[in-house]
């Protein structure tokens, strides 16, 4: 795999792309068992672009998958969280993307673990 990351199989049997994002599935998933956090789910996609047509041509959407979302419950917002190793330029600029799509729902926060 690019970028030195390690498929690896987390404590619930999900398979995630680095040890990183599979520990943090762990993590999670206990707060969702001490009902800090809920309606957790992983690799969530977000359109940014939807797909169109030009002079013929089909131009594909462009897509944001974020490895968890979730509701946390004791700061009362909708999270989206990424566990990045290396931020490569293509995810920066959907990250900007996905960030001016939200920037304005309320109780909303983006985390990078």
């Amino acid at each position: 795999m690019k970028y030195g990351s390690v498929r690896t199989v987390c404590n619930y049997l999900h398979k995630h792309a680095s040890k990183k994002e599979a520990g943090r599935c762990n993590e999670l998933r206990l707060l969702v068992k001490a009902g800090i956090i809920e309606n957790l789910e992983q690799q969530v996609r977000f359109v940014l672009l939807d797909k169109f047509k030009f002079q013929g041509e089909a131009i594909r959407s462009i897509v944001y998958v974020a490895d968890f979302t979730y509701f946390d419950k004791e700061r009362k917002k909708f999270v989206i969280e990424d566990s990045k190793g290396f931020r490569t330029e293509t995810y920066k600029l959907k990250r900007r993307l996905l960030l001016s799509i939200m920037k304005d729902r309320k109780n909303f926060q983006f985390l990078e673990t």
